[in-house]
């Protein structure tokens, strides 16, 4: 892939780009390089989005789904089952990741994934995520320091990475906070925040423009194109050995009660991820030798009254999906009648991968979900 242009115009063509490519992982042998993990947030979306595509009825009233066009949604995410639908959302990781792993979540199926944090909120679930418990201390959204080392810290300590080599990307500013217990001891570039000068390259510092004249109606979480799009650069310029991509928009339209919204950003993520897989299959670092962790931080309300909003007193606010994608993983895609998983076991999940012991990270983190990994 060449180097894309940096002029305002061709940026605003990256913004909108999509991707349709697909290369079927190789199964890696002894003599691979050092493996790679990929994990990736979306913000509050759904299980029954993810397993069951558009929900139909959050589009026939606009008080409840916040949809003025409905009929142009069910052109472009309708469909008569299930299936059709997911994969007119979601056609890439459908028709080409989740044959390539595993993806728990789908409770039609008997498949059950949550959260065990009690707020079902995001700062508490992504404190959860990436400690592998319960933060008690972190129970609202509030700019608050996360109260011990994250795994992305400890990869890289045990490692002895750089630290261009763990880096985390995020939509909401909270992962200032949230994604180190030690100020820069990754990198991190989160909400409205400009890349540091020491890192920008041509790319990212027309992306450092941009973001601030293409504002969300949110002051604490930019564009998902922006934050997708620095990431791009960043990987194709420091290849880090460990990677965390949050998206937020997910989340955010759903609590202004505009599901076409929530559908449209979805999609873009999905479109994003085969951007993102046509560069990882490019670069000889990543090919055939990178582990997707794709998960949510939290469920939301199952009804048209609430699906908007997740709390603990409203029913699927702990709902969550989890699916791992890459040459250490059965190719088992959808699975069904699984043992319950947890958010919390997400931790312990990418150390695995990355050849470390969990337990030494945290003894009270839960344990790498089974099956997800086969030397």
């Amino acid at each position: 892939m060449g180097k894309p242009s940096y002029s305002f115009f061709a940026l605003i063509g990256c913004l909108i780009m999509g991707c349709s490519s697909h290369v079927q992982l190789q199964k890696s042998t002894d003599s691979a390089p050092p493996h790679n993990v990929i994990l990736i947030t979306m913000d509050g979306l759904r299980w029954q989005e993810l397993f069951t595509g558009m929900d139909d009825s959050l589009l026939a009233d606009r008080a409840i789904g916040g949809v003025k066009y409905p009929d142009r949604l069910r052109a472009r995410f309708g469909g008569e089952t299930a299936h059709q639908r997911r994969e007119k959302l979601l056609p890439f990781f459908w028709q080409n990741l989740a044959g390539q792993g595993m993806v728990f979540g789908n409770r039609n199926r008997n498949s059950a994934a949550s959260v065990a944090n009690p707020q079902r909120i995001s700062y508490p679930g992504y404190a959860e995520l990436l400690t592998g418990e319960v933060q008690t201390t972190i129970s609202t959204n509030a700019a608050k320091p996360i109260p011990r080392q994250t795994v992305l810290e400890f990869a890289r300590q045990k490692l002895g990475l750089k630290q261009t080599d763990v880096a985390v990307f995020g939509s909401w500013e909270r992962f200032n906070e949230g994604a180190a217990l030690t100020n820069g001891s990754i990198v991190c570039n989160a909400g409205y925040q400009s890349v540091d000068e020491s890192l920008l390259t041509p790319g990212m510092r027309a992306l450092n423009t941009a973001q601030h004249d293409l504002r969300t109606p949110w002051d604490d979480v930019r564009h998902d194109r922006v934050t997708s799009h620095l990431a791009l650069e960043y990987l194709k310029t420091y290849r880090p050995r460990l990677f965390y991509l949050a998206f937020a928009e997910t989340d955010d339209w759903g609590h202004g009660r505009r599901y076409d919204r929530v559908l449209q950003a979805a999609a873009y993520v999905d479109s994003f991820l085969a951007q993102l897989w046509s560069v990882l299959q490019s670069m000889p670092q990543y090919r055939d030798n990178t582990t997707i962790i794709l998960t949510t931080d939290h469920g939301r309300g199952r009804t048209g009254q609430d699906w908007d909003n997740h709390k603990p007193d409203i029913p699927g606010s702990e709902e969550i999906w989890v699916a791992v994608i890459g040459p250490h993983t059965p190719n088992q895609g959808e699975l069904a009648d699984q043992n319950h998983i947890g958010l919390n076991q997400v931790a312990a999940t990418v150390l695995q991968f990355l050849g470390l012991d969990p337990t030494e990270f945290n003894p009270a983190a839960g344990a790498p979900i089974p099956g997800v990994y086969q030397p």
